[in-house]
Protein backbone atom coordinates (compact mmCIF):
# COMPACT_ATOMS: atom_id res chain seq x y z
CA UNK A 1 0.00 0.00 0.00
CA UNK A 2 2.82 2.22 0.81
CA UNK A 3 4.63 1.45 -2.34
CA UNK A 4 1.12 2.54 -4.29
CA UNK A 5 0.67 5.62 -2.80
CA UNK A 6 4.53 6.54 -3.12
CA UNK A 7 4.55 5.68 -6.62
CA UNK A 8 1.56 8.20 -7.08
CA UNK A 9 2.99 10.87 -5.38
CA UNK A 10 5.73 10.48 -7.97
CA UNK A 11 3.78 10.28 -10.62
CA UNK A 12 1.95 13.45 -9.73
CA UNK A 13 4.91 15.21 -9.56
CA UNK A 14 5.91 14.01 -12.96
CA UNK A 15 3.25 14.98 -14.59
CA UNK A 16 3.18 18.21 -12.78
CA UNK A 17 6.98 18.69 -14.76
CA UNK A 18 5.53 17.80 -17.79
CA UNK A 19 2.52 20.07 -17.75
CA UNK A 20 4.92 22.72 -17.62
CA UNK A 21 5.44 25.62 -14.92
CA UNK A 22 2.84 27.83 -13.42
CA UNK A 23 4.73 30.99 -14.80
CA UNK A 24 5.96 31.03 -18.04
CA UNK A 25 7.98 33.83 -20.30
CA UNK A 26 6.35 35.46 -23.22
CA UNK A 27 9.07 33.65 -25.07
CA UNK A 28 7.82 30.09 -23.88
CA UNK A 29 4.29 30.95 -24.91
CA UNK A 30 4.80 32.19 -28.05
CA UNK A 31 6.41 28.74 -28.48
CA UNK A 32 2.89 27.17 -27.64
CA UNK A 33 1.20 29.04 -30.22
CA UNK A 34 4.23 27.62 -32.80
CA UNK A 35 3.27 23.94 -31.11
CA UNK A 36 -0.27 24.51 -31.72
CA UNK A 37 0.34 25.70 -35.29
CA UNK A 38 2.57 22.60 -35.98
CA UNK A 39 -0.30 20.31 -34.72
CA UNK A 40 -3.00 21.69 -36.27
CA UNK A 41 -1.07 21.65 -39.65
CA UNK A 42 -0.03 17.50 -38.66
CA UNK A 43 -3.81 16.95 -37.97
CA UNK A 44 -4.97 18.34 -41.40
CA UNK A 45 -2.24 16.90 -43.26
CA UNK A 46 -3.18 13.19 -42.00
CA UNK A 47 -6.18 11.95 -44.40
CA UNK A 48 -7.67 9.66 -41.87
CA UNK A 49 -8.07 12.21 -38.80
CA UNK A 50 -8.25 15.52 -40.80
CA UNK A 51 -11.28 17.51 -39.47
CA UNK A 52 -13.70 18.06 -42.37
CA UNK A 53 -13.70 21.59 -44.02
CA UNK A 54 -17.70 21.78 -43.89
CA UNK A 55 -17.22 21.87 -39.82
CA UNK A 56 -14.47 24.19 -39.96
CA UNK A 57 -16.15 26.31 -41.89
CA UNK A 58 -19.12 26.97 -39.12
CA UNK A 59 -17.49 26.55 -36.08
CA UNK A 60 -17.43 29.63 -33.79
CA UNK A 61 -13.96 28.67 -32.15
CA UNK A 62 -11.08 26.42 -31.20
CA UNK A 63 -9.43 24.90 -28.58
CA UNK A 64 -5.63 23.11 -29.44
CA UNK A 65 -4.36 21.72 -26.55
CA UNK A 66 -1.31 19.27 -25.53
CA UNK A 67 -2.31 17.16 -22.35
CA UNK A 68 0.18 15.07 -20.48
CA UNK A 69 -1.08 11.97 -18.75
CA UNK A 70 1.22 9.40 -16.00
CA UNK A 71 -0.16 7.03 -13.93
CA UNK A 72 0.24 4.08 -11.63
CA UNK A 73 -3.02 3.30 -9.73
CA UNK A 74 -3.94 6.91 -9.55
CA UNK A 75 -3.81 8.57 -12.91
CA UNK A 76 -3.16 12.61 -13.52
CA UNK A 77 -3.36 14.82 -16.58
CA UNK A 78 -2.20 17.92 -17.01
CA UNK A 79 -1.80 20.45 -19.91
CA UNK A 80 -1.64 23.85 -21.60
CA UNK A 81 -3.20 25.41 -25.14
CA UNK A 82 -4.90 27.88 -26.81
CA UNK A 83 -8.55 29.19 -27.88
CA UNK A 84 -9.53 31.51 -30.66
CA UNK A 85 -13.03 32.51 -31.34
CA UNK A 86 -14.40 33.43 -34.54
CA UNK A 87 -17.04 36.58 -34.75
CA UNK A 88 -20.39 34.98 -36.24
CA UNK A 89 -20.74 37.87 -38.96
CA UNK A 90 -17.63 39.02 -39.60
CA UNK A 91 -16.00 35.32 -39.89
CA UNK A 92 -12.63 37.27 -38.02
CA UNK A 93 -10.59 35.58 -35.95
CA UNK A 94 -9.45 36.94 -32.58
CA UNK A 95 -6.26 36.91 -31.06
CA UNK A 96 -5.49 33.53 -28.71
CA UNK A 97 -5.82 33.13 -25.04
CA UNK A 98 -4.20 30.74 -22.97
CA UNK A 99 -5.82 27.57 -21.03
CA UNK A 100 -4.72 24.91 -18.68
CA UNK A 101 -6.18 22.06 -17.64
CA UNK A 102 -6.19 19.46 -15.00
CA UNK A 103 -8.10 16.08 -14.02
CA UNK A 104 -7.35 12.81 -12.23
CA UNK A 105 -8.63 9.43 -12.42
CA UNK A 106 -8.59 5.87 -10.04
CA UNK A 107 -8.73 2.41 -11.52
CA UNK A 108 -6.20 0.44 -12.28
CA UNK A 109 -3.52 1.83 -14.77
CA UNK A 110 0.02 2.24 -16.00
CA UNK A 111 1.94 4.00 -18.48
CA UNK A 112 2.47 7.25 -20.08
CA UNK A 113 1.07 9.42 -22.91
CA UNK A 114 1.36 12.81 -24.60
CA UNK A 115 -2.05 13.68 -26.50
CA UNK A 116 -2.93 16.33 -28.41
CA UNK A 117 -6.43 17.72 -29.00
CA UNK A 118 -8.03 20.02 -31.57
CA UNK A 119 -12.09 20.90 -29.97
CA UNK A 120 -14.31 22.87 -32.65
CA UNK A 121 -16.94 24.60 -30.65
CA UNK A 122 -20.06 24.78 -32.67
CA UNK A 123 -22.82 26.68 -30.97
CA UNK A 124 -23.97 28.91 -28.70
CA UNK A 125 -23.62 26.50 -25.66
CA UNK A 126 -19.95 26.32 -26.40
CA UNK A 127 -19.23 30.18 -26.62
CA UNK A 128 -20.80 30.51 -23.43
CA UNK A 129 -19.05 27.75 -21.93
CA UNK A 130 -16.09 30.07 -22.60
CA UNK A 131 -17.69 33.18 -20.72
CA UNK A 132 -16.45 30.90 -17.10
CA UNK A 133 -13.04 30.86 -15.74
CA UNK A 134 -12.99 27.09 -15.53
CA UNK A 135 -15.17 25.06 -17.55
CA UNK A 136 -15.27 21.08 -18.21
CA UNK A 137 -16.19 19.42 -21.19
CA UNK A 138 -18.83 17.26 -21.37
CA UNK A 139 -20.71 19.13 -18.55
CA UNK A 140 -20.76 22.75 -19.16
CA UNK A 141 -20.87 21.69 -22.62
CA UNK A 142 -22.02 18.95 -24.60
CA UNK A 143 -19.18 17.05 -26.39
CA UNK A 144 -18.71 14.22 -28.98
CA UNK A 145 -16.22 12.50 -30.89
CA UNK A 146 -15.30 14.73 -33.86
CA UNK A 147 -16.35 12.85 -37.34
CA UNK A 148 -14.07 12.61 -40.12
CA UNK A 149 -15.68 12.05 -43.80
CA UNK A 150 -17.65 13.84 -46.32
CA UNK A 151 -20.72 13.70 -44.66
CA UNK A 152 -19.56 14.37 -41.26
CA UNK A 153 -22.16 17.19 -40.67
CA UNK A 154 -24.88 14.24 -40.69
CA UNK A 155 -23.26 12.24 -38.47
CA UNK A 156 -23.02 15.11 -35.47
CA UNK A 157 -26.18 15.10 -32.98
CA UNK A 158 -28.13 18.04 -33.00
CA UNK A 159 -27.03 20.38 -30.04
CA UNK A 160 -24.10 19.09 -29.63
CA UNK A 161 -21.59 21.79 -28.78
CA UNK A 162 -17.83 20.86 -28.82
CA UNK A 163 -16.42 18.63 -31.31
CA UNK A 164 -12.92 16.55 -30.73
CA UNK A 165 -10.29 15.58 -32.99
CA UNK A 166 -6.67 14.26 -30.78
CA UNK A 167 -4.08 12.08 -31.26
CA UNK A 168 -1.94 10.23 -28.90
CA UNK A 169 1.35 9.35 -28.30
CA UNK A 170 2.71 6.69 -25.57
CA UNK A 171 1.27 3.91 -24.15
CA UNK A 172 -1.16 4.12 -21.31
CA UNK A 173 -3.16 1.02 -20.43
CA UNK A 174 -6.39 1.47 -18.10
CA UNK A 175 -9.30 4.09 -17.16
CA UNK A 176 -9.80 7.00 -19.87
CA UNK A 177 -10.72 10.29 -18.05
CA UNK A 178 -14.10 11.42 -19.73
CA UNK A 179 -14.19 14.95 -20.35
CA UNK A 180 -11.67 17.85 -18.74
CA UNK A 181 -11.52 20.65 -16.90
CA UNK A 182 -10.11 23.74 -18.93
CA UNK A 183 -9.39 26.99 -16.81
CA UNK A 184 -7.91 30.41 -17.97
CA UNK A 185 -4.76 30.33 -18.07
CA UNK A 186 -4.18 34.54 -16.03
CA UNK A 187 -0.79 34.35 -15.72
CA UNK A 188 0.19 33.61 -19.14
CA UNK A 189 -2.30 35.70 -20.58
CA UNK A 190 -1.17 38.54 -18.10
CA UNK A 191 2.59 38.00 -19.10
CA UNK A 192 2.44 37.51 -23.46
CA UNK A 193 -0.05 40.49 -23.38
CA UNK A 194 1.41 42.67 -20.65
CA UNK A 195 -1.71 43.58 -19.11
CA UNK A 196 -2.62 43.05 -15.52
CA UNK A 197 -5.93 41.51 -14.57
CA UNK A 198 -6.70 40.71 -18.41
CA UNK A 199 -9.24 37.61 -18.50
CA UNK A 200 -10.25 35.26 -20.96
CA UNK A 201 -12.93 37.32 -22.25
CA UNK A 202 -11.04 40.29 -22.54
CA UNK A 203 -8.82 38.40 -25.01
CA UNK A 204 -11.83 36.53 -27.00
CA UNK A 205 -15.03 38.80 -26.81
CA UNK A 206 -14.06 42.50 -25.58
CA UNK A 207 -11.23 43.41 -28.11
CA UNK A 208 -8.86 44.12 -25.13
CA UNK A 209 -5.67 43.60 -27.39
CA UNK A 210 -4.51 43.70 -31.01
CA UNK A 211 -3.24 39.87 -32.77
CA UNK A 212 0.22 39.03 -32.27
CA UNK A 213 2.45 38.86 -35.21
CA UNK A 214 3.49 35.39 -33.45
CA UNK A 215 -0.49 34.46 -34.07
CA UNK A 216 -0.51 34.71 -37.33
CA UNK A 217 0.53 31.78 -38.88
CA UNK A 218 -2.29 29.74 -36.79
CA UNK A 219 -4.67 32.36 -38.02
CA UNK A 220 -3.83 32.13 -41.47
CA UNK A 221 -3.83 28.37 -41.20
CA UNK A 222 -7.42 28.49 -39.58
CA UNK A 223 -8.28 30.92 -42.53
CA UNK A 224 -7.03 28.81 -44.91
CA UNK A 225 -8.99 25.28 -44.47
CA UNK A 226 -12.14 27.35 -43.38
CA UNK A 227 -12.14 29.01 -46.52
CA UNK A 228 -15.14 27.66 -48.93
Amino acid sequence: MRKAIVCAGVVVSVAMVMAGPAWASRKQLAKRIEQATEYFQDLMEAPDYSIPQTLLQTCRGVIIIRQYKAGFVVGVKGGAGVVLVRDEKSKVWSPPAFVASGEGSFGFQIGGQAIDAVLLIMNREGMEMLARSKFKIGVDASAAVGPVGRDAAAKISPGTAILVYSRTRGLYAGAAFEGGVLVSDDKANEEFYGKKGITLRDILFRGAVKMPGEALPLVELLQKYASP
